[in-house]
This record gives C-alpha cells, sequence and structure tokens, in this order.
C-alpha cells in the first residue's frame, strides 16, 4: 500500500499519489492504462517520458544476469509512483524491465505535466519529498535485514523497522507474500511457517494482512 504523510497546512493525511490525481486541472493529460499480468510494461532503455501511479496491482523492476537468471530490484504496489528514483537522478531511459506481476492498472502523467504540477503545488513537491524520502528508508530497511541469518531475526527487524517508519499507522503486510519473501531473500514456504510460528508463540497476530497486537519489546530482543 502506498505511503501517507501529514501535509502542512491540512488536518487530514493526504498521499502523494492521491493528491496529484484529485488535481482536476491536469486530469485531462492522464492517461489510464490495464495491464494483463506477466506484461512488460517497460523495456530497459525505454526513453522516461511519463511518471506512474499504481492504482491496482503490483510491478516489479528487474534485470536478467548473464546467467539469465531474473534478479527482481523493487516492487510498485497501489499509490506507488515510478520511475521517481530514475528520473530525479537524471537518467532519461528506464534501467530495468517493468513487469506487472498481476493484473494492474497505471495512470501515465507526462513529466512536463508533473514538473508543472510540482512548480505549482509546493504541498505537493513536499509530500513527493517525503515519499521519496520514505521509499529510500524502507528499501535501507529490507537491505539492513540482510545482516541477520535466521528467518525470524528478519521478520523482527522488517516489523520493528516499519512500526517506526508507518507513524501509527497500521502496519500492513505486503499484498503477496512472494513480496516480503524475496525482500527479505526467504522461501516463500519458510517465511508463511515462520510467521505462523512467530503468530503461536504470541510476537503478533495477523488478522488478513492486518499485522496486530505486536509485541515490540520481544522482537526487539531477537535482534
Amino acid at each position: 500500500m502506498g505511503d501517507y504523510f501529514t501535509i502542512r497546512g491540512n488536518d487530514c493525511l493526504v498521499s502523494f499519489a492521491d493528491r496529484c490525481m484529485e488535481n482536476k486541472e491536469y486530469q485531462s493529460y492522464f492517461i489510464h492504462k490495464t495491464y494483463q499480468a506477466a506484461t512488460c510494461i517497460q523495456q530497459q532503455g525505454t526513453i522516461i517520458e511519463h511518471f506512474g501511479i499504481v492504482t491496482k496491482g503490483i510491478l516489479k523492476a528487474v534485470n536478467d544476469t548473464v546467467n539469465g537468471m531474473e534478479l527482481c530490484h523493487t516492487y510498485f504496489q497501489v499509490k506507488d509512483i515510478f520511475p521517481e528514483f530514475l528520473y530525479f537522478s537524471g537518467k532519461q531511459h528506464y534501467t530495468y524491465d517493468l513487469y506487472a506481476l498481476k493484473k494492474s492498472e497505471v495512470v501515465w502523467i507526462p513529466v512536463t505535466v508533473m514538473e508543472e504540477m510540482l512548480a505549482a503545488d509546493p504541498q505537493l513537491m513536499y509530500a513527493l519529498i517525503l515519499y521519496i524520502s520514505h521509499r529510500g528508508l524502507k528499501n535501507q530497511l529490507f537491505l539492513n535485514c540482510l545482516n541477520y541469518h535466521t528467518i525470524r531475526e528478519r521478520i523482527g527487524f522488517w516489523i520493528v523497522g516499519m512500526n517506526d517508519l508507518t507513524l501509527g499507522e497500521t502496519l500492513m503486510l505486503p499484498s503477496s507474500q512472494s513480496i516480503l519473501a524475496n525482500m527479505l531473500h526467504v522461501s516463500r514456504s519458510s517465511l508463511n511457517k515462520e510467521l505462523k510460528l512467530m503468530e503461536r508463540d504470541e510476537f503478533f497476530t495477523i488478522t488478513q494482512r492486518e499485522i496486530c497486537d505486536i509485541d515490540l519489546g520481544r522482537l526487539s530482543e531477537l535482534l
């Protein structure tokens, strides 16, 4: 799920994606597209001409290794935007292949329109900065998980870290358990088994995708 941030001057929580989508002045420039599972949305080397906002489904950014193996760099879920890191770091082309992991919907906004929107709306720019910062922190969190050897430690580190980042919001498992397994570099079956064991041991409870009753003290003792 996309990340939410308090925008200065507002009493409500507004995501960068929502703020873009609600901008009626520019909506005529938005392009809505639907992609079936396994569809290649953008190929490596394609010129970056639009920003995308995921409104349904999951996308994944991948490269093939010299051995022909698929290397997944990141996932984009609902209310995530892309390719923000590439564009704002000066890249003019996609450096990865972008696929729909399952049936997905994307709203495309021309980069010139996005730049105009950002220039005209300081709060939108502020929301973008917070979104990019938060996404960078989450990516760093997954990277730091690899310092731990056991699956239980990695799960514990991820929950404690995400609890700090969500600022009181509900902590949710990713929409696909395979995503969390890939990011923690464990098998899906091993992750599922350990989550059930940790729930049995009362580290937390899981209701559908929501992680509840988190015992942060005991989880921190694992680390």
